[in-house]
């Protein structure tokens, strides 16, 4: 019985990764954001085994495929094709990852990112994200509603501003410490190299980087009762390694930090704890 129940859980998980690093390979691909080869996609799935747990974890693999879904739309508007639409659908997907938990609402900054970057002389495209999470969110109180939950008890409409950090998960330290650290190089490489960038290149990077900082206050904020809160930093940690990879020009490093990273990931699934 614990093992059909234990499949019923993994085997929906399983199909929303794998279904996630196709969605993150087609933005990846389609925008430019690496050259033309597989390497965000390959580090993608190096780091999903830095999360052991992740197959009993739904809740934050759906927010991730959503917010994935919400950042592909923000970063198609500088096509200036259908950008309201595309900014209304931007704002349904976060809207409805907010539904999960409440602390998602800090990506609504990643659309007005966006909206300044690309779209920001038409003051009604300010408003569209308004728009569309008053949608979602009416809809939610309506099902409240019709089911008799009390709204302002409703975990969806708190917000606790405490920072939850054990020094005593050592676990989760070190792989903030591996985090920091891809992060902090990428850093660098991106200014030594941002006048070689196109505008839009660096319009697109800027974004990348953005979703990595919302991601950082996200992890630090969100409740408690939400796990593998880094999965939200899967997308741009694979964009920074795979640029990083990119510009070293001896193969031979490029291939020892790749098989670092799976030695890191085999280890992390050894002592999931």
């Amino acid at each position: 019985m614990l093992v059909s129940e234990l499949l019923s859980l993994e085997v929906p998980v399983l199909l929303l990764l794998l279904f996630s690093l196709f969605v993150m390979n087609f933005i990846v691909k389609k925008n430019d954001l690496t050259q033309q080869n597989d390497f965000a996609l390959l580090i993608a799935t190096i780091f999903i085994g830095l999360f052991p747990s992740i197959f009993e974890n739904i809740k934050i693999v759906c927010i991730y495929l959503l917010l994935l879904f919400a950042f592909r739309r923000i970063i198609t508007l500088g096509s200036l094709r259908s950008v309201k639409q595309k900014i209304f659908d931007a704002s349904l997907f976060v809207s409805t990852a907010v539904l999960f938990d409440s602390w998602i609402v800090v990506y609504f900054i990643l659309i007005y990112v966006g909206i300044l970057a690309y779209v920001s002389n038409d003051y009604k495209n300010w408003l569209v994200p308004i728009v569309g999470s008053t949608v979602v969110f009416s809809l939610y109180i309506v099902y409240l509603y019709l089911t008799q939950q009390d709204i302002f008890t409703n975990p969806l409409f708190q917000f606790d501003l405490k920072i939850d950090y054990s020094i005593k998960n050592y676990r989760r330290i070190a792989l903030h410490l591996v985090i920091t650290l891809l992060f902090s190089i990428n850093f660098v490489i991106f200014f030594l190299k941002y006048k070689t960038y196109s505008s839009q290149k660096k319009i697109s990077f800027l974004l990348s980087k953005m979703l990595f900082f919302i991601g950082i206050t996200y992890v630090l904020f969100a409740k408690n009762i939400t796990h593998n809160t880094e999965l939200l930093l899967l997308f741009p940690l694979a964009i920074f390694m795979a640029n990083l990879l990119e510009n070293i020009e001896n193969k031979r490093i490029s291939d020892i930090l790749l098989l670092l990273l799976m030695i890191v990931s085999f280890l992390f699934n050894i002592y999931p704890k």
